[in-house]
């Protein structure tokens, strides 16, 4: 009886080290101001002027996205958003949660679009939620690795990013 015991506080005490694991999952939350994304694009800062998120609750979708003064352009679309904290991946690999990235450059003379996931890309990056309420913000941080739709040659990383935003529903 007394291994029992023994055998039963032990199984709380790992199941209580995966709960606080799993809570931690969707990361710290980042560092991003309110009201922004922030990510580094090809190793060089990048703030967005304006940004918005939106959770339409028929279909699960989740889209968030920042636009700087010249034009560039972060969005990241969970489709499926379980609403909950945690780790999403950004994979060409089919899954249930699905998870798109793109970086645009917007110009006059025409614009350059690189997107994540790609034909054969495997996981090649991540959205971490930290937070989430359908009537208050989203914050988290989130990388990938995006391909330009144009050239299968030409890739961007955007690394350290994370967001603050305030959620509109629908």
């Amino acid at each position: 009886m007394k291994t029992l015991k023994t055998l039963m506080a032990a199984g709380l005490i790992l199941f209580s080290i995966a709960a606080c694991k799993k809570d931690k999952d969707g990361g710290d939350g980042g560092n991003a101001a309110e009201g922004t994304i922030k990510a580094k694009i090809a190793g060089s800062s990048w703030v967005s002027m304006t940004a918005s998120a939106n959770f339409v609750s028929t279909g699960k979708a989740l889209t968030m996205m920042g636009v700087d003064m010249g034009g560039k352009t972060i969005n990241l679309i969970i489709t499926g958003y379980d609403e909950k904290p945690g780790t999403y991946e950004i994979t060409s690999g089919g899954v249930a949660i699905a998870v798109t990235a793109s970086y645009v450059e917007a110009s006059v003379s025409g614009s350059k679009t690189w997107a994540a996931p790609y034909s054969g890309s495997g996981a090649i990056g991540e959205v971490k939620i930290s937070e989430f309420s359908k009537t208050g913000n989203v914050k988290g941080t989130f990388k990938f690795k995006a391909r330009n739709q144009n050239d299968s040659n030409d890739f961007k990383e955007i690394t350290d990013g994370s967001f603050n935003l305030k959620v509109k529903s629908y």
